[in-house]
């Protein structure tokens, strides 16, 4: 048992992990890979870098150089970079808010507008008032709706209708 007591000694002394309920022969062969890697160490890591390198390398000219487009881009990222244009673009508006729930409280709304392309942020636009807005998160503000209690007038039951958040008033220039 004193033997094993010293090759944990020394496994920990040389920095080895090891399981605490190891046996003798297995903690012996962890010291001896330990002193042989040692022995080894800056020559054959050395080498195992060259080689790696040398199969990357191989690996790169295997692989056949990416097209090349003179500058033009595809049909898709042509398309792509026209929906990111034209979502930039800035016009002046007014901005009215239709929930009368809290439409005499909020004097200013917050919208954002983002897709796997392209993203224009978060802004904090004020109602009421003339501002410069991109095109993008207009669309954004026009697409939010909210519930509106209509009562009809043939069953006398009231249901609900779907209607636009926000009024955007377009300025003409």
């Amino acid at each position: 048992m004193s033997d094993l007591n010293e090759l944990k000694k020394e496994a920990d002394d040389l920095g080895i992990q090891y399981h605490k309920t190891i046996g003798a022969n297995k903690l012996q062969e962890k010291i001896e890979e330990h002193y042989a890697a040692q022995e080894t160490g800056q020559d054959s890591i050395q080498e195992a870098v060259k080689q790696k390198e040398a199969e990357e390398a191989a690996k790169a000219k295997d692989k056949p150089a990416a097209p090349k487009t003179d500058g033009k881009l595809s049909a898709k990222d042509a398309k792509r970079v026209a929906r990111e244009k034209a979502a930039r673009e800035t016009k002046i508006v007014s901005i009215i808010d239709n929930d009368q729930r809290v439409n005499n409280q909020t004097t200013t709304c917050s919208v954002s507008c983002a897709n796997e392309f392209f993203d224009l942020g978060t802004r904090i636009l004020p109602l009421n008032e003339k501002i410069e807005v991109s095109v993008g998160h207009l669309n954004t503000l026009r697409e939010i709706k909210i519930p509106l209690h209509v009562r009809d007038q043939k069953t006398g039951l009231s249901s609900v209708r779907m209607r636009p958040r926000y009024t955007i008033n377009e300025e003409t220039v």
